[in-house]
């Protein structure tokens, strides 16, 4: 049985061998993790390596191509109800309907499309805290950014907005060469664990707000790259030093920031 050519246009770059794989799923299994949710699984070479360990998989694929062979590839497993595929946009997908009827503990994991990278954290960390781990293959320019550190080139809205909802680790770098086709850039795989205490939504919103504005004028001093947000309230409450730049400031400063601002006219209309 002959799988599905990839697609350029859902930026469909799959693993042609395995070893990431089967790091991947062996740090799930240090979790001792029963239900996974595969996001992607494309012709099969992750999903291999999770039910090896006996592993419940649910496997979101959106191309139908693929959804189809992978039906005709595990017939038996289906069967056992082992594996359950399911034919979804991941951004579309029910993330909190499935961990209430998965067996736990529960983990995310999959092969993730450059072009959703972003998107697909965002619908994800709502529902971190009720997962053991989520395990994700991403572009490593994208891994560098989540757990990069202040001062850093790579440090920028991205990564505060993901440290202040998730513990990060990026576990290994993989070759462009372990993919077909072969991209112009490398990948890795990166933990998430959820945080044992976590901000309020809303404030974590307005902290996504502050720093993106921050960090579009990251080359300024604070009191310049923020200056609308300092008009709006008494400058003697802002504790931090308003001579430094917007890349220096950690995930913490920034949230400290957002509690200072939180009355801002700057943030009406986050819920």
């Amino acid at each position: 049985m002959e799988a599905p050519k990839q697609r350029s246009r859902l930026s469909q770059v799959f693993l042609h061998t395995n070893w990431p794989c089967e790091k991947l799923a062996d740090l799930l299994l240090q979790h001792s993790i029963c239900s996974v949710l595969e996001i992607g699984p494309g012709k099969g070479i992750l999903t291999d390596s999770l039910l090896k360990r006996n592993f419940k998989v649910t496997c979101v694929e959106r191309d139908l191509r693929f959804f189809t062979y992978l039906q005709q590839r595990y017939p038996s497993v289906i069967s056992e109800h082992r594996l359950f595929l399911v034919h979804d946009d991941i951004l579309r997908f029910d993330f909190a309907a499935w961990i209430a009827q998965a067996q736990g503990p529960v983990a995310i994991c999959g092969n993730i499309p450059y072009h959703i990278s972003t998107p697909l954290l965002e619908s994800i960390f709502p529902h971190l805290g009720r997962l053991a781990i989520a395990v994700l293959l991403v572009q490593l320019e994208f891994a560098e950014r989540l757990v990069s550190e202040p001062g850093f080139k790579s440090y920028g809205s991205l990564s505060v907005f993901a440290q202040l909802r998730a513990n990060l680790s990026l576990v290994a770098k993989v070759e462009r060469t372990c993919f077909v086709p072969v991209p112009k850039v490398d990948s890795a795989i990166i933990a998430l664990l959820p945080k044992t205490e976590c901000a309020e939504p809303i404030l974590l919103r307005k902290v996504e707000k502050l720093t993106k504005f921050a960090f579009s004028q990251r080359r300024k001093k604070i009191r310049n790259a923020l200056s609308k947000f300092l008009e709006t309230v008494d400058k003697d409450r802002v504790s931090l030093d308003l001579s430094r730049r917007p890349d220096t400031l950690s995930p913490i400063e920034y949230l400290e920031l957002a509690k200072t601002f939180q009355d801002s006219p700057f943030f009406d209309g986050i819920q």
